[in-house]
């Protein structure tokens, strides 16, 4: 393949649409459509689009009108409270709230829904290991579901909310993605969420990337400075940046993710979108993100026009 016709990481930006209804939605396309994004995320998960696994067709006939002014490709964030590693007795509500929102996915004509992988309690490797047979059986339902409406799941990783909680690590959700190997089941690799699930794990953060970027055509791109952020209840989120502590969701740059050693060292997919996911609260600094990730994006064609 020639150099030129070689495709390259694409811009993608997350809108901060900060009403439930979504009756702000056109301004917040408006305001990223400023910087000619490949791609737009929808943060499904925070708007009033789906009553009792119902979808609202009024609210999102409306949505629809408002996205015909974007002519790029879309990406829906799916629920967050979805958690195929949980008990077994919530896993059929799981499985029919994430089949309302690739049902909404496709209504909105986007292209790929971001779900979380799991998280439990610390167990067993016994029990960890039949929890993770499990996720991966519904996962494959899903994707085929996802299939018969030309829907990609992109399955996000995350990190343990606390040391009591289990998660898995970037490489075993490349295992897992894998494993399922299912068209329509990819991942989403969530650069800040590795770093500090990582650092929690004290596993290796380089050898993680690879192996979790690697496979995702979709990445989530914001920074932070790798650590858990055990007194979130008792600092305020100012405090809390101070500290470098939490899932901050800061421009790229201001945190200490090594961005360009991930990039020499992954071989990435063509046609990735490297989706900024910046704090609403710190939309002040959309520009300087937006800055900052095309200069990954221009490193990447570089590192890859010199192999």
């Amino acid at each position: 393949m020639c150099i030129r016709d070689r495709q390259f990481p694409k811009l993608g930006i997350s809108l901060r649409s900060l009403k439930r209804d979504g009756s702000d939605f056109s301004e917040r396309v408006n305001e990223v459509s400023n910087y000619n994004p490949f791609s737009i995320e929808l943060m499904g998960f925070a708007q009033d689009l789906i009553f009792n696994g119902n979808l609202n067709q009024q609210r999102i006939n409306i949505l629809n009108q408002e996205l015909e002014m974007f002519s790029g490709q879309k990406t829906f964030h799916g629920p967050m409270v979805v958690n195929f590693l949980d008990k077994k007795d919530n896993l059929k509500d799981y499985k029919k709230l994430t089949q309302s929102y690739i049902d909404l996915t496709h209504k909105l004509n986007a292209e790929k829904i971001i779900i979380h992988t799991g998280f439990c309690d610390n167990d067993s490797d016994e029990s960890l290991k039949q929890k993770y047979s499990i996720q991966r059986d519904y996962l494959k339902r899903i994707g085929d579901y996802a299939a018969e409406r030309n829907v990609i799941i992109c399955v996000e990783n995350i990190f343990p909310f606390s040391h009591s909680y289990h998660t898995a690590l970037p490489s075993k959700l490349s295992e897992e993605i894998n494993t399922i190997n299912h068209e329509n089941v990819s991942a989403c690799f969530d650069v800040s969420h590795a770093y500090i699930c990582c650092n929690i794990y004290q596993a290796d953060f380089l050898e993680n990337s690879i192996n979790l970027g690697g496979i995702s055509d979709h990445w989530h791109v914001h920074d932070s400075f790798g650590k858990l952020n055990y007194d979130y209840l008792k600092a305020t989120k100012s405090e809390a940046l101070s500290l470098g502590n939490g899932d901050l969701h800061l421009a790229v740059g201001d945190g200490s993710i090594p961005w360009k050693q991930i990039i020499s060292n992954t071989k990435i997919k063509s046609d990735t979108v490297f989706n900024i996911e910046l704090n609403p609260e710190l939309w002040f600094d959309l520009e300087k993100c937006v800055n900052s990730t095309l200069e990954l994006i221009e490193f990447s064609k570089d590192k890859s026009i010199s192999k």
